[in-house]
Order: structure tokens, then C-alpha cells, then sequence
């Protein structure tokens, strides 16, 4: 099993990774419709997926007695989920995305305890709430607003929120012999036929032709970056540390994008900014020391 320091770095990882999806799909957006994005990128991401389980497995046929709950969790962590997040992309602001987000450690570990899955430690729930308190004060200080005109879309993105914590939890209890590749790859192509369904239609009316090298690069990058590795290392992770460890990470995401566009873009970080950064990178070290109980095991 791979040591809790190699699984940090992996974790770190992919908080840099998803940070900077958000501008990758922000350079696609300008030419290739939302629906669109989520329905290429998820068949052609079961399709990689597949062929790379079948590579390093032998085989991609669903675990006896697994087959429903990879289903149910691949159309709710993936077809619901992705939805929901390109919804909210669309009808709010980043900054109020970024925050909403990032309330779904707190929906992992409250779920998580009152299911059973895991224990809420004091040192856990301090972590968790130290980590969102920052969270607020970076992408506060970034002019996140709560209005009427953003609504649908901030509600979208809570429904994400709770999604994406439903699924942790479920990707938890699923047989510990499924490793996190195959995990992936098939809860990916039981996501996959209802963003197609719901993509199609853009995907018919867009010219193809016209889209341009940075559009695709921009796409490619959300595919294999964000889609395919980051989901290995992210489902990996549960199965090692548990969800709530897990899950505290996506706490990093919204300052990490923030330092992206400041290199990239010339956005300006305040002070405030720097306070809440130490206060997310406290709280993550405190959920990361904190000592899984028990109720931490597969069930």
C-alpha cells in the first residue's frame, strides 16, 4: 500500500491539477459549448479508461455484486455531478463556484458521520472548519456574491457539492479488491451514456472545423489531466486515508487557482488572500494528522 507521504504529494496533485482546469476549460468555453465538453470528455474518457484497465487488469468486467453500486455511483458522481458543476459555470461567477465547492468536505464528513462511514474526530472537525474559514476569506477577498442573478447557479453548484460528498462516501465502501483504477474507469462509463444524452444536441449544431488548437488543448488538458489521472489519484486517496482526508484537499483548489491566474493572468492577490491560505494549509494539516477510527475501514 502506498505510504501516507506519497499519497499526500498525490493529493497535492491533483489540487493543482482540477486549480488549473478551471482555466483550461475557461480557454474551451469561448468555442466549444458546456454540454458539449462534459459529453466528449467523459466518452472519451471511459474509452481511455477502459483500455488502460484492460491493460494493466486483464479485464474491465464488473466485480460480483457490484454492479448496481457502481452504476448508481457513476451516474450520481459523474452524469448528476458534472451537470450540476458545468450549470453553475454557466449561471454564476468562479469565485461563488469556487467557494460552494468547497463546502463538500464538510458534506463528507457530516454524511460521513452520521452514516457510519466515518467518525468525526475533534481534530478532523477543527481541521474542516479552520480549512473552509479560509476558503472564505480567499475567495471573498476575490469579490464572491451571493445574489438573486447568480441563484440557480450557486444552487447548482451546492447540489454539486453534495454529489461529489455522496460519492466519496460510496467510492468508500465499495469492496477493497476493486482498485481505484478500475473504480474509475467504471463508475466514468456508467457516467458516461447520460452525458452524452445531454451533450449531444451541441455537439450536433457545433462546427468543428473552427475550433481551434487552444480550445482543444484546453479540452485534452480537463480529459487526461483532470478527468482520467486526477479521478485515479482522487479515488486512490479514499481508499487509503478514507474520505474525509480526502476530501479536506478540495479546500486548496480555489487559492491554487487563484495563484494560476495571478501568474497567468496578471490577477492581483491581497493580504487577506495570504491570511486565508495559511489558514486552509492549517487546517489540512490538522485533518491529516488527525487518527482515522475503525469505522474508517472498507465496509
Amino acid at each position: 500500500m502506498p505510504s501516507p507521504r506519497r499519497n499526500d504529494l498525490a493529493m497535492l496533485a491533483v489540487v493543482v491539477i482540477w486549480a488549473a482546469n478551471f482555466t483550461a476549460l475557461k480557454v474551451t468555453l469561448v468555442e466549444v459549448p458546456l454540454l458539449a465538453i462534459g459529453a466528449i470528455r467523459f466518452v472519451l474518457g471511459a474509452l481511455v479508461l477502459g483500455l488502460v484497465v484492460r491493460w494493466r487488469e486483464g479485464d474491465l468486467h464488473f466485480p460480483p455484486g457490484s454492479l448496481w453500486r457502481l452504476i448508481w455511483l457513476g451516474v450520481l458522481g459523474n452524469t448528476i455531478y458534472q451537470t450540476l458543476f458545468m450549470v453553475a459555470l454557466d449561471r454564476t461567477s468562479v469565485a461563488n463556484s469556487a467557494i460552494l465547492l468547497a463546502t463538500s468536505p464538510l458534506m463528507v464528513a457530516g454524511l460521513g458521520a452520521l452514516s457510519g462511514v466515518e467518525r468525526l474526530t475533534r481534530w478532523v472537525g477543527v481541521g474542516l472548519a479552520l480549512a473552509f474559514f479560509g476558503v472564505v476569506l480567499v475567495v471573498g477577498a476575490g469579490g464572491a456574491s451571493f445574489t438573486a442573478a447568480t441563484r440557480v447557479g450557486d444552487l447548482a453548484m451546492l447540489g454539486a457539492s453534495l454529489c461529489w460528498a455522496v460519492f466519496t462516501l460510496g467510492v468508500r465502501r465499495l469492496p477493497s479488491e476493486i482498485s481505484a483504477l478500475k473504480v474509475t474507469a467504471l463508475t466514468t462509463i456508467t457516467g458516461a451514456p447520460g452525458l452524452l444524452l445531454l451533450g449531444l444536441p451541441q455537439m450536433l449544431r457545433l462546427h468543428w472545423s473552427g475550433v481551434s488548437i487552444a480550445a482543444w488543448s484546453g479540452l485534452a488538458y480537463s480529459l487526461f489531466l483532470s478527468l482520467v489521472l486526477a479521478y485515479v489519484l482522487w479515488n486512490a486517496s479514499v481508499k487509503i486515508v478514507g474520505p474525509n482526508r480526502t476530501a479536506v484537499y478540495n479546500c486548496l483548489v480555489p487559492f491554487v487557482a487563484m495563484l494560476i491566474a495571478w501568474r497567468i493572468l496578471g490577477e492581483p492577490i491581497e493580504a487577506i488572500q495570504v491570511i486565508g491560505a495559511v489558514l486552509i494549509i492549517g487546517g489540512v494539516l490538522l485533518t491529516r494528522n488527525g487518527h482515522p477510527s475503525p469505522s474508517l475501514e472498507v465496509a
